[in-house]
């Protein structure tokens, strides 16, 4: 086989068949740019935009731009955008068929891409045969992923607000009893302030026994105020803290509403997407290149073959 190497049969070869190697190459050129041309590839207008995420909490060691790929990705957003633009048609995948997730899923991925930049914003790609649906599919993936981390970080927040306020309620019934006590306590017992009232009523028996007066208004005022005094107290000083408790718990129901109903994003668009005004698929000249570089390659191949054997069987 060392003759098959040899530098100047090759070329000889080379030469002899040159008009062959030419004619299959001119002819992969013209099937390249037949076959690559929109009767048999439609062309495909490629659209982008770039997005930067803000408002965003990091639970783990993931950066706020991983975490913006990961939502936008997210099925929820897939099938939104496929629903609302019809791909199915548009792919010309049929929804009853048993693999259609799959397939549509699949071609989703093939024509919508999403990269992370050297700047820490999100590229989103987006390839179709209609330039201005792939503006607007970029735009409404900007849109969808919006919504989709509002209604994550609504549910959260007001899920918050959800427990505060039945917990608020809770206390609220408990401050309602204890007044209601206190109240009734009041009415029966004539009690309105213990520390003020023993303060008084001590005041009122010295200052009678010292004058050798009537003591009993003052003993009986005390005696009343040591039965149901200290309840009445511990009652008083049982509200107050159920007050601030209920206060805290209005905060945080307050709070965790503000933050569930208010409408903020958490994408920064630094590129807005606009309807490509020239195709980005095929690449016809990349096509026709490689086409006719792989003709070029096999005739060349295939003739030196044939020299090769063609000369041994001459020799035998």
């Amino acid at each position: 086989m060392e003759n098959f190497f040899n530098n100047e049969r090759i070329l000889r070869a080379l030469w002899k068949w040159k008009i062959h190697i030419i004619i299959v190459s001119l002819i992969a050129i013209i099937l390249s740019v037949i076959f690559s041309s929109k009767i048999f590839i439609k062309p495909k207008f490629k659209s982008t935009g770039k997005l930067y995420p803000v408002n965003m909490q990091v639970y783990s060691e993931e950066s706020e731009s991983e975490q913006l790929l990961e939502n936008i990705r997210s099925n929820d957003i897939r099938f939104r955008l496929i629903d609302a633009f019809q791909l199915d048609k548009v792919y010309k995948i049929d929804r009853n068929d048993p693999l259609y997730q799959t397939y549509i899923l699949y071609e989703y991925d093939k024509n919508i891409s999403f990269k992370k930049t050297e700047f820490e914003t999100v590229e989103i790609k987006v390839l179709d045969e209609n330039p201005q649906r792939a503006s607007d599919m970029v735009d409404s993936l900007i849109l969808y992923y919006n919504q989709h981390l509002q209604y994550q970080h609504s549910i959260k927040y007001l899920e918050v607000a959800e427990i505060a306020k039945h917990d608020l309620q809770i206390k609220k019934n408990e401050i309602d009893s204890i007044k209601a006590h206190l109240v009734k306590l009041s009415l029966d017992h004539k009690l309105l302030d213990y520390p003020s009232q023993v303060e008084a009523a001590t005041v009122g028996l010295m200052d009678a026994a010292a004058r050798k007066g009537n003591t009993k208004p003052a003993e009986e005022m005390l005696e009343n105020l040591g039965e149901k005094g200290i309840e009445f107290h511990l009652l008083e000083h049982q509200l107050t803290h159920l007050q601030m408790v209920a206060d805290s718990l209005k905060n945080q129901y307050d709070w965790g509403m503000s933050h569930g109903t208010k409408k903020i994003t958490y994408g920064i668009v630094v590129e807005s997407p606009f309807p490509a005004d020239k195709k980005s698929y095929p690449v016809r000249w990349l096509i026709v290149f490689l086409s006719t570089l792989a003709a070029f390659s096999a005739s060349v191949v295939t003739v030196l073959m044939i020299d090769y054997f063609r000369g041994r069987s001459t020799a035998k």
